[in-house]
């Protein structure tokens, strides 16, 4: 998981991107729990939101977060750790199958 500090600075990134933030599924599997969480998040930050799918997480075979998924037709690149989403984005935009997709979302963050 990801320590709850670290999450804002992420989700403000996410946002500046326009990258929808994620989870795998709820704080310890209760909704009232995640609910608390994104609270208090939210007392920080009003726009703070994320959504939970946990599909995506297995088909783009994620177990360990952070990670980053950018698609693109017929591929997707996945970068994992706590890379600034500017960096994993700009590794993605150098030598990733999606690397003109990272670009555009590059461009469009700026």
């Amino acid at each position: 998981g990801i320590a709850q500090e670290g999450l804002l600075p992420m989700l403000k990134d996410a946002r500046r991107y326009n990258i929808p933030p994620t989870l795998r599924g709820l704080v310890n599997n209760d909704m009232r729990q995640t609910a608390a969480v994104m609270f208090e998040l939210n007392k920080e930050d009003k726009d703070a939101g994320v959504q939970i799918d946990p599909t995506l997480f297995s088909e783009y075979h994620i177990t360990v977060v952070p990670a980053l998924v950018v698609t693109c037709p017929g591929y997707h690149d996945v970068i994992r750790g706590s890379l600034p989403l500017k960096q994993a984005l700009e590794k993605v935009a150098e030598s990733g199958d999606c690397a003109a997709t990272a670009k555009q979302i590059l461009e469009a963050g700026k």
